[in-house]
């Protein structure tokens, strides 16, 4: 198969900006934290004239024909064992559609779950594979695209297909976490303070000091960069510039932090609707096709007969996104902002009666988007500083101490060393801040300001 690539010369002026991309149905990525929103604004799998388009979030194009020398077929293949999915390979736990040449090769491997934006949200159990594949649009755009979909009766095993595999290699369509070179930095910079380390205990020269500390520098500076670079994408990003953009509006005697009223928000661009919850994690939804949100419904409590949340739903009924009314509608400018919602939708509201689960505490209870509504709302403290936290939900969460006690190792030569010693123990002391000062700033920040509770009555969980 002639498979092409699109070079830089395509790309975008600004390089920022992802080119437009062809009618629906596209294929949107899973919501992503801050650090890796790029990815939820750039990677997109779409059907252009006759090829398969993938495209990643650096903006590169790998294009797949259809027809007789291309693409012949799609296969779904639901997950097998679902604990031993989760476990290894939780992006396969909907199953993997595969996109197959006249001779069964396999030419381009989706995982469903990382195209299913609120894979993070949805259980398991609570979403079928069938079901998946058409809330993502790879069943529309299988459809599109001219060729057969077919159910296989065999369970995905990754480990099994790439051991089958020959020839040429597939095209994972996957996104990732970090970028390739943050781990090879950071494995490299354990591996330099190793080597470096045993050279000074085994009396090699002094300057194996400052190299043992300036490779342990390497791991918290790789997850700087990282932090960094994702803050400067999102500082200077045009991709929201003429979209109608609500905030919430929460009713006075609800308990709300600076960080949901600051950070949450439901935006509509000409194509999508971008959701950012309170941690910053944000998600996109089509407005068109058989997998883009058609109508707004408001859940109504049976026996107040008050609207309790807004439902986002797709073609065939299905809730895509969930929003607490109380702290989005609910307030002084609610009214308004409702209406600037449904103006810049157009699609049709409804009104639905809302029964409660039994034996349920909230009302979200037994939803299947129970956590967006968790997620769409004020959090706690001690929960926004986790869930929004870089150690513990990206890296490891025991690494800052690990890296202060590897640190310790060569920090006196700052005070009492000389020569590599002191440059040793300089940096040494680079690390220890690197690692500590910002985590400090960031709890004080969000105990002083940010994710301090304010109004009144009781907050949502």
């Amino acid at each position: 198969m002639a498979e092409t690539s699109r070079t830089t010369a395509d790309r975008p002026v600004d390089g920022r900006t992802p080119p437009e991309t062809t009618e629906e149905p596209v294929v949107r990525p899973v919501a992503m934290p801050p650090h890796n929103t790029h990815v939820v604004r750039r990677a997109r799998l779409f059907a252009e004239g006759h090829d398969l388009v993938l495209r990643d979030a650096r903006l590169r194009e790998r294009r797949f024909p259809v027809g007789e020398d291309g693409i012949r077929r799609a296969v779904h293949f639901p997950p097998g064992d679902l604990w031993e999915t989760v476990r290894r390979s939780p992006g396969d736990r909907w199953g993997v559609l595969v996109f197959q040449g006249a001779d069964g090769s396999e030419l381009v491997r989706v995982p469903l779950a990382a195209w299913l934006p609120e894979a993070e949200l949805a259980g398991m159990l609570e979403l079928s594979p069938a079901q998946c594949l058409r809330r993502t649009g790879l069943e529309a755009l299988v459809t599109h695209l001219g060729i057969p979909l077919e159910a296989s009766a065999a369970p995905w095993d990754r480990a099994a297909r790439d051991g089958e595999r020959r020839g040429r290699p597939v095209a994972r369509a996957e996104h990732r976490g970090l970028p390739r070179w943050h781990s090879w930095v950071r494995a490299l910079g354990m591996l330099g303070w190793i080597v470096a380390l045993v050279a000074v205990l085994a009396g090699g020269p002094s300057w194996a000091r400052t190299v043992a500390a300036g490779a342990l520098f390497l791991v918290p500076g790789a997850d700087v960069v990282v932090r960094v670079t994702g803050w400067w994408r999102r500082r200077w990003s045009a991709d929201f510039v003429g979209a109608v953009s609500v905030e919430p509006s929460p009713a006075a005697e609800e308990v709300v932090t600076e960080r949901f009223l600051r950070t949450a928000a439901v935006r509509v661009l000409p194509e999508d609707i971008v959701l950012t919850n309170t941690v910053g994690e944000e998600r996109r939804l089509a407005r068109r096709g058989d997998h883009g949100v058609t109508q707004l419904s408001r859940l109504i409590a049976p026996e107040s007969g008050r609207p309790i949340a807004v439902e986002f739903r797709g073609g065939e009924g299905e809730a895509r996104a969930l929003l607490p009314w109380s702290h989005w509608f609910a307030g002084p400018q609610g009214d308004d902002r409702w209406k600037d919602l449904v103006r810049a939708l157009g699609v049709p509201v409804s009104d639905e009666r809302h029964g409660w689960t039994e034996g349920a505490k909230h009302w979200s209870e037994g939803h299947i988007l129970a956590e967006d509504a968790r997620c769409m709302a004020p959090m706690g403290g001690a929960e926004a500083r986790r869930r929004a936290g870089w150690y513990g939900t990206v890296v490891g969460r025991n690494e800052p101490l690990a890296l202060v006690l590897l640190s310790a190792v060569l920090l006196p030569g700052a005070f009492r060393g000389t020569g590599a010693a002191v440059a040793a123990g300089i940096l040494s002391g680079l690390t220890v801040g690197v690692v500590l000062v910002p985590q400090l700033c960031r709890a004080l920040f969000s105990r002083v300001w940010f994710d301090r509770a304010t109004g009144e009555g009781r907050g949502y969980g």
